[in-house]
């Protein structure tokens, strides 16, 4: 652990950015190209810089430092295999656009300290009030009923 404790509880989010960038540069989706994975509790708004620069350090150095040959950009298949969940993140709602919207879930995380309950209406409310109901919707509810294959309640 570096500096007071409470830093080590910001880390967690940069374990998953090296696991996802393990499994992105090492060609895993692109030789699984169904394969779907799952970053759980470790927030999504920080996704569209993580991306950026996965992009540009496989643009200027993947010769020297010997990446694996992609056909794609790694924010290409960082967008289509990796669902992110979420719960008291307000940038994620913000850079809903700049990812696939249909890889984002969120959660209230309860009952862990760090969940929004027992205000989870009110941060949502107010957290995605610019987004369409499309995408609310999907955040909310679709995109883990259709990754999980769960059936909504009519």
């Amino acid at each position: 652990m570096r500096g007071p404790r409470i830093n080590g509880f910001q880390s967690i989010i940069r374990g998953c950015q090296d696991i996802m960038g393990m499994l992105v540069f090492s060609g895993v989706f692109e030789r699984n190209p169904g394969l779907k994975i799952v970053c759980v509790e470790a927030d999504a708004g920080w996704a569209p810089h993580f991306m950026y620069r996965m992009d540009h350090a496989y643009k200027r150095h993947r010769y020297w430092m010997k990446c694996a040959e992609l056909q794609k950009l790694p924010s290409d298949y960082f967008k289509e295999h990796i669902y992110m969940t979420f719960q008291d993140d307000w940038v994620a709602f913000q850079m809903a656009d700049m990812v696939n919207t249909r890889r984002l879930m969120w959660a209230n995380d309860f009952p862990h300290s760090d969940a929004t309950w027992p205000w989870s209406q009110e941060v949502l409310n107010e957290h995605s009030k610019h987004l369409t109901e499309q995408q609310r919707n999907d955040i909310c509810h679709n995109n883990v009923s259709e990754l999980y294959k769960l059936q909504l309640a009519a």
